[in-house]
């Protein structure tokens, strides 16, 4: 038997909503949409991963959600901090609007988070657990 999502995480899931943006890390950057960003809001935050919901799955005429795509995401924390993370699309799921106006729910695997970064992110993960902000799947 194959285990569930619930089972598969290592890490705790909080249940959040953060402004935030994806865009391809400098070096991978489109010359025709060289400043191309996805606006999108966070559904949840791990240690491990995020996952985001979005408008579109394409930066220009990259489709973020490609196998191995390297992505930076750009995460508004409260009280205006913003951290940035090195991602990886780990899945996606297309969601129907009410108008037919598509979202997509993209789960992000986090694959590197440097320096004061990496302690703001950590610091927010403990103020949510100390919250008792989600915590679940």
């Amino acid at each position: 038997m194959e285990p569930t999502g619930r089972d598969r995480r290592l890490k705790p899931r909080y249940s959040v909503a953060l402004r935030c943006t994806l865009s391809l890390p400098p070096e991978d950057r489109d010359i025709l949409f060289p400043n191309a960003r996805l606006v999108c809001r966070t559904r949840d935050l791990s240690e491990s991963g995020i996952g985001i919901v979005a408008d579109s799955i394409y930066l220009g005429y990259t489709c973020v959600v490609d196998e191995g795509r390297a992505l930076e995401l750009t995460l508004a924390l409260t009280g205006g901090v913003v951290v940035r993370l090195r991602v990886a699309s780990a899945h996606y799921l297309r969601l129907d609007g009410d108008e037919g106006e598509a979202s997509y729910l993209i789960g992000l695997r986090i694959d590197e988070v440097e320096g004061e970064d990496l302690e703001r992110f950590t610091q927010h993960l403990a103020s949510l657990e100390s919250s008792g902000q989600g915590g679940g799947d």
